[in-house]
């Protein structure tokens, strides 16, 4: 782990980044850089001044400035974190921006996600985010956006009956090309998607060695040379283990301790007859998996059903592919972190490129926040120094601490991660677990306030 302070981390995100001009590319460092230190900020709240808001709202408006080169920098940045990483899973799902309280913004569509359950205002937004086989996010390494057609809305049946490549859901299978594309092929690779991405031209698809597909099943789907259908035969295989794991549900957004049944054999799907389809598609032959929940609470029960072509030779591999599908849940909090840390649904930029330029540096903001998250959780004995300046940390620990005598040795990152969050409001009572990414953008953002003060006040401090 290197070091990554919010300077170094904006510059590492987008160290390859070309923008036809230097002055735009440190341009675009010092934007994520401030976005940063106070992620959630209005522009004219996080930039030093007059001036540099008026240089940030020219780059937004800059059409040299192509949101597709900012994302290939984000992806570099990531695919650079991946070196140490054998295994790569990369959880990709969909989500919709409504704007609906700025309507006069241009380029926009309907949503289906209003605040009040109606037709929303806004963009599309599907993200691939590389994660550490221990649950440590690493970044982005592929993202669309899209607006609908107005004039398309209530006409859902009707795209039916288009080709695949024409429909949304294509996007389900751009993105497994993408990724693959990106990631070095001496990794093993397991791209993970929730029911939306259980398409049958995505497990069709040819895929390199090593690139393999985990993905929650929708559909009860016919099989070759069997009389049941998909979910009757795995529901008959025997039980393969019992074992408990941390998990959550949808409604319920707190981790509980789940007591789990595991079932899991072979089987060949047969190509889907109604729809369009391409008349070519084989045969697939995968692993189902299903998971139930044994005497759950009364709350939504755990009742999985998977599809994988990960190797699956024995019940530890099963085991394993389950827990790998478990950390999907990142990417939902990735996008919870652009809405809610960074406030992108927030912003009154008035033209959907503009929205676009900025969505893309708010994404290195909302993966640093659940880096760093994460990180406390899973490496305990690493330094603060990976996450936090050296000015940083020794705020933090006089403020935290109540004294101005600093350790002989930067903190462990779990402790300072903790301060921060008690900064954003967590109370650390036994039974809290640990801080989450919602206390630690607020304690961000009293930082850095806490650091301007003890530098007018302190020269002496980052000196030690």
């Amino acid at each position: 782990m290197t070091s990554s302070s919010t300077q170094e981390w904006a510059a590492t995100e987008l160290a390859t980044l070309d923008l036809g001009d230097g002055r735009r590319n440190r341009r675009a460092v010092q934007i994520v850089h401030r976005l940063l230190d106070r992620p959630g900020g209005l522009i004219t709240t996080v930039c030093d001044g007059p001036a540099e808001a008026k240089a940030t709202y020219r780059f937004l408006s800059n059409p040299a400035v192509h949101p597709d080169a900012l994302r290939a920098a984000l992806r570099d940045a990531t695919v650079g974190r991946l070196v140490d990483e054998p295994i790569v899973l990369v959880p990709q799902d969909t989500t919709s921006l409504d704007f609906s309280a700025h309507p006069a913004t241009a380029g926009l569509g309907p949503t289906s996600g209003g605040p009040d359950g109606g037709t929303g205002h806004g963009l599309h937004l599907h993200s691939a985010l590389a994660v550490s086989a221990e649950g440590v996010p690493l970044g982005l390494l592929h993202q669309q956006d899209w607006a609908r057609d107005p004039t398309e809305a209530g006409r859902k049946h009707q795209r039916k009956e288009r080709p695949f490549e024409d429909k949304e859901s294509y996007r389900w299978l751009r993105t497994v090309q993408a990724v693959e594309a990106a990631v070095p092929a001496d990794k093993l690779l397991a791209q993970i998607a929730d029911r939306e991405g259980d398409i049958y031209e995505v497990f069709a698809a040819p895929r390199r060695p090593g690139s393999h597909l985990l993905i929650r099943n929708s559909q009860d789907r016919g099989l070759v040379g069997e009389e049941r259908r998909l979910w009757g035969q795995v529901a008959d295989a025997a039980v393969a283990r019992e074992f408990e794991m941390m998990v959550r549900t949808k409604r319920h957004l707190t981790m509980r301790r789940a007591r789990l049944q595991l079932r899991y054999c072979t089987v060949t799907l047969r190509p889907p007859v109604s729809g369009t389809h391409d008349p070519d598609l084989e045969p697939v032959t995968l692993t189902a998996l299903e998971l139930r929940e044994i005497d759950p609470p009364r709350q939504e029960p755990v009742h999985w059903r998977l599809l994988t072509d990960l190797p699956t030779n024995s019940v530890a591999d099963a085991v394993r592919h389950v827990r790998w599908y478990a950390l999907r849940w990142l990417v939902e909090r990735y996008h919870f972190v652009l809405k809610s840390g960074c406030r992108i649904e927030t912003s009154q930029l008035h033209a959907r490129d503009r929205l676009e330029r900025l969505l893309v540096l708010c994404s290195a903001v909302a993966v640093r926040l659940l880096w760093m998250t994460y990180s406390a959780r899973v490496h305990p004995h690493a330094p603060c120094t990976v996450a936090f300046s050296t000015v940083e940390w020794q705020v933090l620990y006089r403020h935290q601490q109540k004294t101005q005598v600093l350790p002989p040795e930067p903190p462990r990152l779990p402790a300072a991660v903790r301060w921060l969050a008690q900064l954003g409001g967590f109370m650390g009572r036994t039974g809290d677990g640990e801080p989450g990414v919602k206390v630690l953008w607020r304690g961000q953002m009293r930082l850095q306030d806490i650091v301007t003060g003890f530098l007018l006040t302190s020269p002496d401090v980052g000196n030690a």
